[in-house]
């Protein structure tokens, strides 16, 4: 267990520095919760997968990211969205080491004169061996847009950081919308045709 993670779980029961036996409980508690993380690990927030699912059960699209060669095999390998699909965002990670305080994802979207942007404020997390899953938007889909102006290439970022300005992972894709006519995934791919995600200029 790390000296950061003892610091985190004695500063949490501070807060509690009157009712002894409560501090106890709450003290074993979180060590076991540390010793359950994966200690060899030094990063605290690990996001392992980005994945989209589709409302009508289309196959998901899945991006393993683990690892830097996860990160960049994203960056460089574009998905398709068809357009009128419902689909929302599911991403998988773990916390170690240290309880992390006000996780917060961002998102931004762009396509030449189109952009969007998303930040949600996700909470504090425990370390813990099972991953946490994130699904965005929480309550329902998002529905890609449909029309000649909304088809083509679009560029996103999106950042996983703290409440102590720590960034675990900003990660650049690109995806591509296209009419309902490409049904084969392998039209999808060729006529997308989609450059690896660069950083999105800021504004």
């Amino acid at each position: 267990m790390s000296s950061q993670a003892i610091e985190s779980v004695d500063e949490l029961l501070e807060k509690d520095a009157e009712d002894e036996s409560l501090r106890s409980a709450l003290r074993v508690f979180f060590i076991v919760w540390m010793l359950l993380a994966d200690a060899s690990d030094t990063r605290r927030v690990v996001v392992e997968e980005f994945k989209v699912e589709f409302e009508d059960g289309s196959e998901d699209i899945v991006y393993n990211l683990d690892s830097l060669a996860g990160v960049e095999h994203m960056r460089t390998t574009p998905f398709v969205i068809l357009e009128g699909s419902c689909y929302r965002f599911v991403i998988s990670f773990r916390v170690n080491q240290a309880i992390v305080s006000g996780l917060r994802f961002r998102n931004k979207v762009k396509k030449t004169v189109l952009a969007t942007r998303d930040e949600i404020v996700l909470g504090s997390y425990a370390p813990r061996s099972e991953n946490y899953v994130f699904v965005f938007p929480r309550h329902d889909w998002m529905e890609a847009p449909s029309g000649l102006f909304y088809r083509g290439k679009y560029m996103g970022r999106f950042i996983f950081d703290d409440d102590d300005h720590v960034e675990h992972l900003k990660l650049f894709y690109t995806f591509g919308m296209l009419r309902r006519m490409y049904l084969a995934k392998q039209e999808l791919t060729v006529d997308v045709c989609c450059e690896p995600a660069a950083e999105i200029k800021r504004g």
